[in-house]
């Protein structure tokens, strides 16, 4: 094992992220979290001085990775397309493409945490909005420049859009979940996919 104890401080972090999207964070005790480990109490309180801390880990390590899924789709539909609308329409396909290709739907740690947002300190709950803000800030500008060169069908501004979008996408994931089908995830992207080309189609 690393001499940082990074392996371990991972297999906490699993365990823990299972847990809380199966039960809810309230309902996630450390006991819990030790049992499905194996690790030792000690162990647990040498990386987290408190499940709080835990909390906010989880958070950051979730945003970490989502971030890197956003910046890695919008890279590749700027490198097939020039256009702004057509690499929001290329960004959604390749999202389409990333639930396909899930077999079980995954869980979304700060929707979870949102539920239960009275029982987060300030750090934590600051984690949880900056995860969400960084999409909005990057794809608001891509449907503000896209609305720079094509007029949409009905009044409707660049923000409102994303946070369609985004509700779409964090309510698909619960749905999915629920029912235990990456389909829904699929569906619900690709309706709203072609919304945006409905959207922004001149007659």
């Amino acid at each position: 094992m690393p001499k940082d104890g990074s392996i371990t401080k991972e297999k906490i972090l699993d365990a823990a992220e299972g847990l809380v999207l199966d039960h809810g964070y309230g309902a996630t005790s450390i006991d819990q979290i030790l049992a499905k480990t194996g690790i030792t109490k000690g162990a647990f309180f040498y990386h987290f001085k408190s499940k709080s801390e835990l909390a906010q880990a989880l958070v950051a390590r979730y945003v970490k990775r989502d971030d890197e899924l956003l910046y890695s789709l919008v890279e590749k539909s700027e490198k097939l397309s020039r256009d702004p609308l057509q690499q929001i329409l290329i960004f959604l396909g390749l999202l389409i493409e990333v639930f396909e290709g899930m077999k079980q739907p995954p869980g979304c740690v700060v929707a979870s945490f949102v539920y239960q947002f009275e029982e987060f300190d300030i750090d934590t709950k600051s984690a949880v909005v900056q995860g969400f803000d960084e999409w909005h800030r990057i794809l608001d500008d891509k449907f503000s420049m896209a609305m720079e060169k094509n007029s949409p069908r009905i009044d409707v501004d660049a923000h409102t859009l994303v946070d369609m979008m985004l509700s779409i996408f964090e309510g698909g994931l619960i749905v999915a979940r629920m029912v235990s089908d990456t389909k829904v995830m699929v569906k619900q992207l690709t309706q709203f996919k072609n919304y945006i080309e409905l959207l922004f189609h001149q007659v």
